[in-house]
């Protein structure tokens, strides 16, 4: 398993010396000179503000497990991951006494017990009450089962759904080249509840391949739960200029108390658990993506006009972007007007712009010039889930596993069934040859956790 960056408390600034270098003789470590707490380098003039490396670590282990483990298919010990895991062979080893086949791990010699699921009418209830988002309760009253075996099963269904995915997956994405789309939404339930959301897309096809939230169960103490009021997200204009509405987005940044404060507004948490400030989920969020750019020969990361995802992603992408094998972009959605950006310089970084039919792009970490006629023609991909999860998903849940379970299986449905321009994303993807119901990716799911390819 590679390892996670440890120490994020560094300069960024991509061209200089210290980029991405840790415990550099230039630093003045945690200053105040600026009214919050950050890392100065004497060497380039800049403070980013300072993150809590501990926390982001706990984040990342805990969104790890969610959304990368490897619970049904493989051996448990020497394959505990999707993609940050090699998974050794394993023979077949007999049978339990209930007559279940068993198999022995090549590597470490553990027998183990593969996944087999007999009530396979259950998953099928628990999944069509999703699809018509019913409440907890009449779903629990329409399946017949108990309230304990209705959430046995429903994390079942996400398991199964999210382990068909991730192994799909993982025989696509080595691939040379690899673009990537990320952006952050507020998703509100009900009682003033929900969580902020990360979603990242691949470009091509529009397929999402991680979602994140700022829910969690790592300890926090009372400084670091977030309870903020105050909204600093950059808001959704309509400004029909482009240039313009570059300008008003720095410029409410300016009124932000620091470049890379993130802040939501008014949520409240779930039960059981607390919400974490979206600044450190960004950074766990970006250091998960190198599941799919690490066996990438070059990759592109697009990104929110965001500055704190533009900290994360250069964080997570540095080693590459110092081998010219990674490069990382600005992207605004926005219909072509009639005063296009050819480079022109906006904001006080004098970032330059770059415009053409899919919006404004601008670079902040290149290995060349910008070719102009990319266009990411899948950036909606994202808003059409938001969207689709913002409608599915059942206003009323209160509980942090339920929201992961109910999310993962939203996000396995949108890319295998949504038909999206006479296609589905995952064919799109490559990663299936045909549209499904959400009914036949369940059978197929089933049989593709339970056989193996």
């Amino acid at each position: 398993m590679f390892s996670f960056t440890k120490d994020f408390n560094c300069c960024k600034t991509v061209r200089c010396k210290n980029f991405a270098v840790a415990d550099s003789a230039d630093y003045i470590p945690q200053s105040w000179r600026l009214g919050y707490l950050s890392i100065a380098c004497k060497s380039c003039g800049s403070y980013p503000p300072w993150v809590n490396n501990e926390q982001v670590k706990q984040l990342l282990a805990e969104k790890l497990e969610v959304h990368f483990a490897r619970k049904l298919s493989d051996c448990p010990g020497c394959a505990p991951y999707f993609f940050f895991n090699e998974s050794p062979k394993a023979t077949l080893h007999g049978y339990t006494s209930a007559g279940r086949q068993r198999k022995k791990c090549s590597l470490c010699q553990r027998v183990f017990t593969p996944a087999c699921f007999k009530n396979r009418n259950a998953l099928r209830l628990i999944l069509s009450c999703i699809i018509a988002n019913k409440e907890i309760r009449e779903s629990i009253k329409e399946t017949g089962l108990s309230a304990r075996l209705y959430y046995f099963y429903l994390e079942k269904l996400a398991q199964i759904f999210a382990s068909f995915s991730r192994l799909k997956e993982e025989q696509v994405m080595l691939r040379p080249y690899l673009a990537l789309h990320t952006h952050g939404k507020v998703l509100h339930l009900a009682h003033q509840r929900g969580f902020y959301t990360l979603l990242t897309s691949e470009v091509d096809s529009g397929y999402i391949v991680l979602q994140t939230n700022n829910l969690t169960n790592i300890p926090l103490t009372e400084e670091d739960i977030y309870r903020s009021r105050e909204n600093t997200i950059i808001s959704a204009d309509h400004e029909p200029d482009l240039e313009t509405r570059l300008i008003n987005r720095y410029e409410q940044n300016l009124t932000r108390k620091h470049f890379e404060q993130l802040l939501v507004g008014e949520l409240k948490p779930l039960t059981k658990c607390a919400l974490i400030s979206p600044a450190e989920l960004v950074y766990a969020h970006f250091q998960l993506l190198t599941a799919f750019t690490v066996k990438a020969s070059t990759y592109r990361h697009y990104i929110e006009h965001e500055s704190c995802l533009r900290a994360a992603a250069l964080m997570a992408s540095a080693a590459d972007i110092k081998k010219s094998a990674a490069e990382v972009y600005f992207f605004l959605a926005h219909p072509r007007t009639e005063n296009d950006l050819q480079g022109k310089k906006i904001g006080w970084w004098d970032d330059k712009w770059f415009s053409n039919d899919s919006g404004a792009y601008c670079p902040i970490a290149t290995a060349s010039e910008f070719d102009c006629d990319v266009k990411l023609d899948s950036s909606t991909s994202i808003d059409q889930f938001y969207a689709y999860l913002d409608k599915k998903i059942y206003k009323g849940v209160n509980s942090l596993n339920v929201v992961n379970h109910l999310s993962e299986i939203h996000r396995v449905i949108f890319n295998y069934c949504d038909v999206n321009n006479n296609s589905s994303r995952a064919v799109r993807l490559g990663v299936c040859d045909a549209v499904y119901t959400p009914l036949q990716l369940l059978d197929s799911a089933l049989s593709t956790v339970t056989k193996g390819f």
